[in-house]
């Protein structure tokens, strides 16, 4: 049994998809069934697939073994319960934070014929972005542009499958310009344009953040705050290590005292 917390319960085919971080070790894993694209089945009355939340910590009854595929993170479950055990914080993964897109010489996609070779390949991490543009075609697929410099794929339309955000954008809510994403690989599909089977990078998990986080961070760096002296403010005024404990109105209060500091000189 492996204790996880959620990352990504999206849609995979006709079932789901789902992959955390382990608590005790912090490496990725992917519980993956017997089936082709090993896939899990919606109809497992032992899994609370539906219940299993983002941020979930569940203990997943998982074996060492890896199944078919090239994917490192990809673990075979036993057929038993998995038992959701509590919910963790944001904090508690920022550490797990990555400032690079997987194997950036292939933009928006990976041969996978390279994944194979490499294999066992890592396929999932998690990033933080700040400016995200979030779009629905006409023939309601979800997309997120990340204009983010750092990772240097503003043109690239990645596609969302997790399915809470897209639920959001078909009933045209808004969804934050700052989140934690959770990047996958799709199963390797080839084109119309592409040479060979391929193997997109997605959206698999969404963490919307509060916008005021980062301007918590920019009006930091203008007064001279150092981050001891920041989580000083934090722990005098709300018990919080983290600006990213605080809830939306602690948030303002925050931006709004920081903005009556002056600059120095």
């Amino acid at each position: 049994m492996r204790r996880v917390i959620c990352l990504a319960n999206s849609y995979k085919h006709q079932g789901r998809c789902i992959a955390g971080i382990t608590v005790d070790s912090g490496e990725w894993v992917r519980p993956v069934s017997e089936l082709d694209d090993g896939r899990i089945p919606t109809n497992d009355s032992r899994i609370p697939l539906e219940q299993i939340n983002i941020l979930g910590i569940v203990d997943i009854p998982l074996t060492d073994e890896h199944g078919s595929g090239y994917e490192k993170e990809n673990r075979l479950y036993k057929d038993e319960n998995w038992n959701i055990v509590g919910k963790a914080e944001v904090v508690q993964i920022l550490r797990y934070r990555e400032q690079q897109l997987l194997y950036p010489e292939f933009g928006r996609k990976v041969p996978s014929a390279y994944l194979n070779k490499i294999k066992p390949a890592q396929t999932l991490q998690l990033i933080e972005a700040k400016q995200l543009r979030w779009e629905r075609n006409q023939y309601g697929k979800c997309k997120v542009f990340i204009l983010d410099d750092i990772y240097d794929s503003e043109k690239i339309g990645f596609s969302v499958t997790d399915p809470i955000t897209i639920n959001k954008l078909n009933q045209g809510q808004s969804i934050s310009n700052h989140c934690l994403l959770s990047m996958s690989f799709g199963q390797p599909w080839q084109g119309e344009n592409d040479p060979e089977p391929m193997c997109y990078r997605l959206v698999a998990g969404v963490i919307e953040l509060l916008p005021e986080i980062e301007i918590i961070g920019q009006e930091m760096q203008r007064v001279g705050w150092t981050i001891t002296e920041g989580r000083s403010y934090l722990q005098t005024q709300f018990s919080k290590q983290s600006r990213y404990q605080l809830t939306a109105s602690e948030a303002q209060a925050v931006v709004q005292f920081l903005q009556t500091l002056p600059t120095p000189q």
